[in-house]
C-alpha cells in the first residue's frame, strides 16, 4: 500500500501511553516527520523520539498537558514554527483508571478523567484544525476503546463515548475541507492493556482468541492517515478478535 505518508507531518498527543509510541514509528516508517507531545517528558518520549529518528524522521518533542488550554496552544504553534503544516493528528487521550462503581467515584476523579480524555480531545482537536482548514486537507485519528460500545464502569463507558461523538461531530461538519475523522477502539490488545481493568483479555469462545498486538492496532492508524483512506470518516474501527461485533 501506497500511504503517502513520506514528508507528511504528524502530531501525536500521549506519545509514550497506550498505542501513541508504537503508532508513532508506524508513521516513521512511512517516511512522515514528527511532533510527538506527553504531558510528563520522560526517558519513553525520548527513546520513541530516537527510534524514530533512527528511521529517517525529523522529530521533535514536547511536553503538553492537554487539559491545559495555553499549553495546547503552545504545541500547534510550535509544531507550525518547526514544520510549516499539520497533516495528521493523532489524538492519544485515554488514561487508564480504576473501575469503580458510579457510588463510588468522587467528583474530582470524574473530572480528572473527563478533563483529560474529554476536555482535552477536544481542545487539540479545536487547536489544529483551522490549519487543517487552511491546507484543505488533514487527518484526525483519535484513540478510544471498547467500552464505549460493550460498556464498562460508568465513567470509562460515558468517556470513551464522548471521544467517539466528538469524532463523528467533526467528520460531518469538516468534510467540506477535506479533513477526516475517524476513531480507534481497541480490545484485548497486548502489552500495558493486558492488566488494564477494561482490556477485554481474550476467551475460547471469541473468533479469534488471543492477545492483538499493537502492531496491529498501529497498523489500521496508518491506514486511516493515508490518502487512500480520503473516503473513510466518522468511523470507529473495532481491532478486537470479534468480541464485540458492530
Amino acid at each position: 500500500m501506497n500511504t503517502g505518508l513520506e514528508g507528511k507531518i504528524v502530531l501525536v498527543t500521549e506519545a509514550v501511553r497506550n498505542f501513541g509510541g508504537i503508532t508513532a514509528l508506524g508513521f516513521a516508517k512511512e517516511g512522515a516527520d514528527l511532533l510527538l507531545a506527553s504531558a510528563a517528558t520522560d526517558e519513553m518520549l525520548e527513546q520513541s523520539a530516537h527510534q524514530a529518528s533512527e528511521m529517517g524522521a525529523k522529530v521533535v518533542t514536547v511536553q503538553c498537558d492537554p487539559s491545559d488550554q495555553g499549553q495546547v496552544d503552545a504545541l500547534v504553534q510550535k509544531c507550525l514554527s518547526e514544520f510549516g503544516r499539520i497533516d495528521v493528528l493523532l489524538n492519544n487521550p485515554l488514561l487508564p483508571s480504576e473501575a469503580r462503581s458510579l457510588e463510588d467515584i468522587s467528583f474530582d476523579q470524574w473530572r480528572e478523567k473527563m478533563d483529560l480524555e474529554i476536555t482535552g480531545s477536544f481542545q487539540v482537536c479545536q487547536a489544529v484544525l483551522p490549519q487543517m482548514v487552511r491546507q484543505e486537507w488533514g487527518r484526525i485519528i483519535s484513540y478510544g476503546g471498547l467500552a464505549g460500545f460493550r460498556g464498562s464502569d460508568a465513567m470509562t463507558s460515558a468517556s470513551e463515548l464522548g471521544i467517539i461523538g466528538l469524532t463523528r461531530g467533526i467528520a460531518r461538519e469538516y468534510g467540506k475541507y477535506h479533513i477526516t475523522a475517524n476513531c480507534i477502539c481497541p480490545g484485548g490488545v497486548e502489552g500495558a492493556g493486558q492488566s488494564h481493568p477494561h482490556s477485554f483479555p481474550p476467551g475460547e469462545r471469541d473468533p479469534l482468541p488471543r492477545w492483538g498486538t499493537p502492531d496491529e492496532v498501529a497498523f489500521l492508524a496508518v491506514c486511516l492517515a493515508s490518502e487512500d483512506a480520503g473516503y473513510v470518516t466518522g468511523q470507529c474501527l473495532l481491532p478486537n478478535g470479534g468480541k464485540y461485533f458492530l
